[in-house]
Protein backbone atom coordinates (compact mmCIF):
# COMPACT_ATOMS: atom_id res chain seq x y z
CA UNK A 1 0.00 0.00 0.00
CA UNK A 2 1.26 3.51 -1.08
CA UNK A 3 1.61 6.14 1.34
CA UNK A 4 -1.11 8.59 1.68
CA UNK A 5 0.47 11.98 0.25
CA UNK A 6 -0.36 14.04 3.69
CA UNK A 7 2.48 11.30 5.21
CA UNK A 8 4.78 11.70 2.38
CA UNK A 9 4.50 15.95 2.64
CA UNK A 10 5.18 15.16 6.36
CA UNK A 11 8.65 13.14 6.21
CA UNK A 12 9.58 15.43 3.46
CA UNK A 13 8.88 18.84 5.95
CA UNK A 14 10.43 16.76 8.90
CA UNK A 15 13.65 16.04 6.80
CA UNK A 16 13.50 19.88 5.60
CA UNK A 17 13.44 21.04 9.32
CA UNK A 18 16.64 18.81 10.16
CA UNK A 19 18.13 19.75 7.39
CA UNK A 20 17.90 23.56 8.66
CA UNK A 21 18.62 22.69 12.55
CA UNK A 22 15.24 23.28 13.46
CA UNK A 23 14.24 19.87 14.93
CA UNK A 24 15.70 16.54 14.79
CA UNK A 25 14.47 14.03 11.88
CA UNK A 26 15.19 10.13 12.83
CA UNK A 27 13.03 8.01 10.63
CA UNK A 28 12.88 5.21 12.91
CA UNK A 29 13.81 4.82 16.64
CA UNK A 30 12.23 6.18 19.49
CA UNK A 31 11.73 10.36 19.19
CA UNK A 32 15.01 12.50 20.54
CA UNK A 33 14.78 15.42 22.65
CA UNK A 34 14.14 18.11 19.64
CA UNK A 35 12.84 15.19 18.05
CA UNK A 36 9.74 14.85 15.37
CA UNK A 37 6.88 13.09 15.25
CA UNK A 38 5.26 13.14 12.08
CA UNK A 39 1.42 11.60 13.24
CA UNK A 40 0.00 13.91 15.63
CA UNK A 41 0.15 12.17 18.11
CA UNK A 42 1.94 14.23 21.74
CA UNK A 43 5.43 12.53 22.51
CA UNK A 44 5.53 11.58 26.48
CA UNK A 45 9.21 10.62 26.49
CA UNK A 46 10.75 14.21 25.71
CA UNK A 47 10.25 17.71 26.67
CA UNK A 48 10.90 19.38 23.34
CA UNK A 49 9.49 18.23 19.72
CA UNK A 50 7.80 19.25 16.71
CA UNK A 51 4.54 17.62 15.99
CA UNK A 52 3.80 17.37 12.43
CA UNK A 53 -0.21 17.00 12.46
CA UNK A 54 -1.28 15.57 8.54
CA UNK A 55 -4.42 17.55 7.59
CA UNK A 56 -6.48 15.82 4.79
CA UNK A 57 -5.90 17.30 1.46
CA UNK A 58 -8.76 19.71 -0.49
CA UNK A 59 -9.08 18.89 -4.14
CA UNK A 60 -8.89 22.06 -6.29
CA UNK A 61 -9.31 21.61 -9.37
CA UNK A 62 -9.07 18.44 -11.19
CA UNK A 63 -5.19 18.16 -11.18
CA UNK A 64 -4.78 20.37 -8.32
CA UNK A 65 -4.37 19.72 -4.45
CA UNK A 66 -4.20 22.12 -1.66
CA UNK A 67 -2.44 19.96 1.06
CA UNK A 68 -1.81 21.12 4.96
CA UNK A 69 0.23 20.53 7.93
CA UNK A 70 0.00 21.54 11.51
CA UNK A 71 3.81 22.49 13.12
CA UNK A 72 3.20 22.47 16.62
CA UNK A 73 6.50 22.98 18.50
CA UNK A 74 7.34 22.98 22.11
CA UNK A 75 10.77 24.41 23.57
CA UNK A 76 11.76 25.28 26.56
CA UNK A 77 11.80 29.57 27.74
CA UNK A 78 9.26 31.68 26.59
CA UNK A 79 7.15 33.03 24.42
CA UNK A 80 9.82 35.06 22.78
CA UNK A 81 11.38 31.71 22.35
CA UNK A 82 8.94 30.19 20.49
CA UNK A 83 8.32 33.38 18.54
CA UNK A 84 11.28 32.47 17.17
CA UNK A 85 11.32 29.37 16.25
CA UNK A 86 8.21 29.97 14.13
CA UNK A 87 9.75 33.05 12.78
CA UNK A 88 12.81 30.99 11.27
CA UNK A 89 10.08 28.41 10.32
CA UNK A 90 8.24 31.17 8.91
CA UNK A 91 11.87 32.55 6.74
CA UNK A 92 11.97 28.90 5.38
CA UNK A 93 8.67 27.56 3.92
CA UNK A 94 6.10 30.92 3.68
CA UNK A 95 5.85 32.32 0.48
CA UNK A 96 8.23 29.86 -1.02
CA UNK A 97 7.78 27.93 -4.03
CA UNK A 98 8.33 24.27 -4.53
CA UNK A 99 9.33 23.67 -0.99
CA UNK A 100 9.65 21.28 0.05
CA UNK A 101 9.93 19.85 -3.19
CA UNK A 102 7.75 16.52 -3.60
CA UNK A 103 3.92 16.29 -4.60
CA UNK A 104 4.64 18.74 -7.01
CA UNK A 105 4.06 21.33 -4.75
CA UNK A 106 4.33 25.22 -5.95
CA UNK A 107 3.92 27.26 -3.27
CA UNK A 108 3.65 26.95 0.21
CA UNK A 109 2.31 29.52 3.06
CA UNK A 110 1.73 30.04 6.41
CA UNK A 111 -2.29 29.74 6.65
CA UNK A 112 -2.29 30.79 10.75
CA UNK A 113 -0.25 30.78 14.20
CA UNK A 114 -0.86 30.55 17.45
CA UNK A 115 1.61 31.18 20.40
CA UNK A 116 1.03 30.12 24.14
CA UNK A 117 2.68 30.96 27.04
CA UNK A 118 5.15 28.66 29.24
CA UNK A 119 3.24 25.46 31.02
CA UNK A 120 3.59 25.01 34.46
CA UNK A 121 7.55 23.74 33.90
CA UNK A 122 8.37 26.52 31.60
CA UNK A 123 7.93 25.01 28.28
CA UNK A 124 5.92 27.41 25.84
CA UNK A 125 4.09 26.00 22.84
CA UNK A 126 3.46 27.29 19.34
CA UNK A 127 1.32 26.10 16.13
CA UNK A 128 1.21 26.86 12.88
CA UNK A 129 -0.73 25.49 9.56
CA UNK A 130 1.05 25.72 6.59
CA UNK A 131 -1.24 25.51 3.30
CA UNK A 132 1.05 24.27 0.06
CA UNK A 133 -0.52 24.10 -3.42
CA UNK A 134 0.64 20.29 -5.01
CA UNK A 135 -0.41 18.00 -7.92
CA UNK A 136 -2.90 15.04 -7.03
CA UNK A 137 -1.23 11.80 -6.73
CA UNK A 138 -2.57 9.45 -8.89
Amino acid sequence: MADAPEMILNRAIATFLDAHGLAVYRPTGAIVEKGIRLDGVMPTTVKEFTLLTPLRPVPDGRANMTYRTQVFTRRKGSVATVRDWSAELRTLLDQKPRTPNVLGISWAEEGSATDFAPNSEGYADTVATYVFRGRRVI
